[in-house]
């Protein structure tokens, strides 16, 4: 039951990947380097940002077998297999080294899982020097009103089915604190709540 309604929710939420990516770019300040997608709301961020950003490489994964698969599809669905690399990873105990990624992105990760700093240290830990992490979610800052009223309910109602946590600006900055990433930090709040940070 829990994969399908991620999959509905990826479904859903496919108009509004590039809106996300603009935004995600839009912090970044780049249009190349190595990025990691966590999770099984991947690879829509994952897909955009390479349809949009050629230069860039891209590894993405969850532990969950059936996401794996749906992920597989999706990068094949595209012709982007060459890319994107996809693995089954551990969100909090990721299987990379230090500083191996200059963008790292958990879309959904904010408001689905326990161990909230955990996640952030294991995201801050695979990031080189000067990259960008990207911990949130939401529709993308630039995404019309439109777009947004008209897929609302829907996401509202498989959020609430999903089991989505509220969380407000003050507890994603307590959750920042608690992993230790006060400095060079940026709450986002425009179309959904993201947290940016710069290693």
């Amino acid at each position: 039951m829990g994969f399908e309604l991620e999959r509905e929710m990826n479904d859903l939420f496919s108009p509004f990947y590039p809106y996300v990516a603009d935004e995600v770019l839009g912090e970044y300040g780049r249009r190349s380097g190595r990025v990691l997608e966590i999770g099984p709301y991947g690879p829509g961020v994952t897909i955009a940002l390479a349809e949009k950003c050629p230069e860039m490489t891209f590894v993405c994964g969850d532990e969950n077998d059936k996401s794996l698969s749906y992920i597989r599809k999706c990068v094949r669905r595209k012709e982007m297999s060459r890319r994107v690399e996809i693995l089954n990873m551990d969100k909090y105990s990721l299987l990379f080294d230090e500083d191996t990624f200059d963008l790292v992105i958990f879309r959904g990760g904010l408001f689905f899982w326990e161990g909230q700093e955990k996640i952030l240290t294991e995201m801050n830990r695979v990031m080189k020097s000067g990259g960008l992490g990207a911990h949130g979610g939401g529709f993308g800052a630039g995404a019309p009103e439109a777009l947004i009223e008209s897929n609302l309910p829907q996401a509202r109602s498989l959020n609430s089915r999903l089991g989505k946590k509220r969380l407000s600006v003050d507890g994603a900055k307590d959750i920042v604190r608690a992993a230790g990433l006060e400095n060079n930090v940026r709450i986002a709040r425009k179309h959904g709540l993201w947290v940016f940070w710069e290693k």
